[in-house]
């Protein structure tokens, strides 16, 4: 009798567990269900118009990618030391270091769907010029193009020559090497400088220092003043280590300020929007690397 309980609770058990599957069932192939990654559709290459030779195609290339090392680096700086640096005091002024280093870091990641380089001259700018302008950003014409002219592939330096053959900072052009010259042409961009957000608003090395430093809220969004931070920055830490070649540390002289226009932190302060217009062929003063604005504005340096 005892036996015949255990045989029967024995099976009642073995009744209760689930079955299990076959080899065969087991080692079926089964679906895997794949979501688009999250940032599907993304351009990461650097889109150069086909009007660009493979020569100019190269140098362009190579420029950008120097952009990007420029902007890197300048990054870097502030994460590293944040608003400690006495270069970034420089031209940012006591600033909370993130919009700096956030306009930085469009440069190095941004999507490159919204910034086309081109070399046809299609607004005629390129031809009216060719001893003043190295390039312009097209404005309505064109909202996420620019051109650049031939003068830009005869006078453009590479990173490696900062502080070579006399430059400083503050006397030099902030626009003589190709990436501090692409980043002020990508921030003309809406993509990259925030339809117009970042853009000029003191004028020149003395009006850039001035404005930073009777505390300019537009100091860490001004296009001018990135350029200068980002090229000191390398020079200081990357060229010539401890060193650089920021120039004179003498104050600002009158004359400067005369000759940046007079642009310090009165004009700084005056926030300015990007409006449609032409981008004309206007006259240009002599001898200067000129370029358009959105709004149609001549601006040279």
């Amino acid at each position: 009798m005892l036996t015949s309980l255990l045989l029967t609770a024995i099976g009642a058990s073995a009744a209760a567990l689930p079955s299990v599957p076959s080899l065969e069932t087991r080692q079926a192939p089964f679906e895997v269900l794949q979501a688009a990654p999250w940032d599907a559709g993304a351009v990461t290459e650097w889109q150069i118009h086909p009007s660009c030779n493979s020569s100019e195609r190269l140098q362009l290339q190579q420029g950008l990618d120097e952009a990007v090392t420029l902007a890197t680096h300048a990054k870097a700086h502030i994460n590293r030391w944040g608003n400690s640096s006495e270069v970034y005091r420089k031209y940012f002024g006591n600033s909370p270091p993130f919009e700096a280093a956030g306009a930085y870091d469009i440069i190095i990641n941004g999507d490159r769907a919204g910034a086309l380089f081109r070399c046809d001259d299609p607004d005629g700018n390129c031809a009216a010029f060719p001893d003043e302008w190295a390039g312009h950003y097209r404005g309505p014409n064109g909202t996420h193009e620019t051109v650049i002219c031939p003068l830009s592939y005869t006078s453009r330096q590479h990173l490696s020559q900062i502080c070579s053959q006399g430059y400083d900072v503050r006397t030099g052009s902030r626009t003589l090497y190709w990436g501090s010259d692409l980043i002020h042409r990508l921030y003309h961009m809406p993509a990259y400088g925030a339809n117009g957000y970042i853009d000029h608003y003191a004028e020149g090395w003395a009006g850039i220092v001035t404005a930073a430093k009777e505390g300019s809220p537009n100091s860490t969004h001004d296009s001018d003043g990135l350029q200068f931070f980002a090229l000191e920055a390398y020079a200081y830490d990357v060229i010539y280590p401890g060193v650089g070649c920021p120039g004179s540390n003498a104050p600002v002289t009158e004359e400067e300020m005369e000759g940046s226009g007079g642009h310090g932190a009165a004009a700084a302060a005056t926030t300015t929007s990007m409006a449609a217009a032409p981008a004309a062929v206007t006259d240009a003063p002599a001898g200067q690397n000129c370029h358009t604005h959105a709004n149609g504005e001549l601006h040279c340096t």
